[in-house]
């Protein structure tokens, strides 16, 4: 019987004086914390969408995004402005990329 060997390579990355690695959850965190909440224009600016794409994410997603059913958007009435709380906000985005992109494609 032959026998396979691995070899994990270790190595030594040095960064620049003042600079250091984040994960992506910690660095949305530390960005989202400096706006806790945003209106639709923010959404829009952080996120990149345009605004009629983020109207739609908000109206298609409103079940799970409304602040009644736990979500983390204030929706609007008699003339008011959406409400969105950041963190949450940019963690459903994330983790429903897939399913956003299928809705906003299939305009």
């Amino acid at each position: 019987m032959e026998r396979t060997k691995v070899i994990v390579p270790q190595f030594t990355i040095e960064l620049p004086a003042g600079m250091e690695l984040i994960a992506t959850e910690d660095r949305e965190r530390l960005e989202a914390d400096q706006q806790i909440i945003w209106d639709l224009n923010k959404a829009c600016e952080v996120s990149g969408y345009t605004r009629v794409d983020m109207t739609k994410i908000l109206q298609v997603f409103k079940k799970q995004l409304d602040i009644d059913n736990g979500g983390c958007v204030f929706y609007p009435y008699a003339g008011g402005k959406y409400r969105i709380e950041s963190l949450k906000f940019t963690r459903f985005l994330r983790n429903n990329f897939p399913r956003i992109m299928k809705e906003l494609k299939s305009k």
